[in-house]
């Protein structure tokens, strides 16, 4: 361990794309913020590649066991085939799943207008989806990594779309009078969670996919906002002003009483449900800054992750790395040692990042 972090030599990759896949892996190991990458051989772990013709042959060694190497091959893209090898080295080392094949979805006002972009958690093959010259908003991904629901004010009034990635079409799902705004796709992808204004105030409803009827959840006077199913799609937290200031509220999924989250600040909003189901991260706004907190579900304890500002987070898909919005820019952080790596795509602006399953 070097300074709390595994120690893993990353010794030079062989073949003509090594140089490029081992740079790489060495910037998503880094990303991880639970790995020292070094060169040589006091480090505990060793790991090497051969890379080319767009395979990577894989080599991870605990030299402190005598037990046989691990060896993996990847066959694909060579960033692709990079970042699984990453993922590969982080899980053997750490225990911890990597992340380093996810997206994130994200809003920038890059271009004076809040458009909805995608790009790879490091940062690199950052896409523009939407040249709308209007308020894109609230993007999230389905759990199958094919699909995004946005909200966007093209039409003039608030309205959730879904893009198909890998065909690059969008199609309006929800344009009742009113707000229709910030869906989330429930864990079989085939259900939405979105507030509507249609019957007067903002209430949470659910409703198919592909459009129908609505089914309306809460019943209050209040504004209740930013809907997220819970990975076994028994339960929905969201955000709501019924008690006066805006607090955290879990209710059923097939309806009945919510149940309010007690996180000991005044305001908190924009809840993720982590995917083990244990915790739920959400942005607490404290002294009229935001700061990243996470409430555990077991102990029904809220505790505060970060200090120097941050929101709209987002879990990563080991339930232990966040993704977060703070000052434009974006950031990652883990959960357990509350460090913090930034993760800059060349834009300004950015808001409201969702990472991809």
């Amino acid at each position: 361990m070097t300074g709390g972090r595994v120690a893993v030599a990353l010794l030079p990759f062989g073949g003509p794309d090594g140089a490029k896949a081992h740079s790489i892996v060495s910037a998503d190991l880094t990303r991880t913020l639970l790995i020292e990458v070094g060169s040589g051989k006091s480090e505990r772990f060793e790991a090497s590649a051969t890379v080319g013709a767009g395979s990577l042959a894989g080599r991870i060694v605990d030299r402190h066991q005598k037990t046989p190497p691990v060896e993996r091959t990847f066959t694909g893209d060579l960033r692709l085939i990079a970042h699984q090898f990453a993922d590969a080295i982080t899980q053997q080392v750490t225990g911890v799943s990597g992340f380093a094949t996810s997206r994130v979805a994200f809003i920038s006002q890059e271009t004076g207008y809040k458009e909805l972009y995608v790009m790879d958690i490091d940062g690199a093959n950052v896409q523009r989806l939407t040249a709308d010259r209007s308020i894109s908003a609230h993007p999230r991904w389905s759990h199958n990594g094919a699909l995004l629901v946005y909200t966007s004010y093209r039409s003039g009034y608030p309205d959730v779309y879904i893009v198909k990635l890998g065909k690059r079409t969008r199609s309006r799902v929800a344009f009742f009078p009113g707000i229709n705004s910030g869906a989330a796709f429930s864990p079989d992808d085939l259900m939405l969670a979105l507030t509507l204004s249609k019957d007067g105030n903002p209430e949470i409803y659910l409703m198919p996919v592909d459009g129908g009827t609505p089914r309306r959840l809460t019943h209050n006077r209040a504004t209740n906002t930013s809907p997220c199913w819970s990975p076994d799609g028994k339960e929905i937290v969201y955000t709501s002003d019924e008690r006066g200031s805006v607090q955290l509220f879990v209710i059923p999924a097939q309806g009945g009483s919510a149940r309010r989250l007690l996180t000991g600040n005044a305001y908190s909003s924009e809840p993720d449900w982590s995917p083990d189901g244990q915790k739920i991260a959400y942005a607490a706004r404290i002294g009229g800054e935001f700061q990243i907190g996470e409430y555990e579900l077991s102990s029904a304890t809220a505790t505060l992750l970060s200090s120097g500002g941050g929101e709209d987070p987002s879990w990563t898909r080991n339930s232990r790395h966040l993704v977060f919005a703070h000052g434009g820019a974006l950031y990652l952080m883990d959960s357990v040692t509350k460090l913090i790596a930034p993760l800059p795509n060349g834009l300004s602006r950015c808001s409201e990042p969702s990472v991809s399953p």
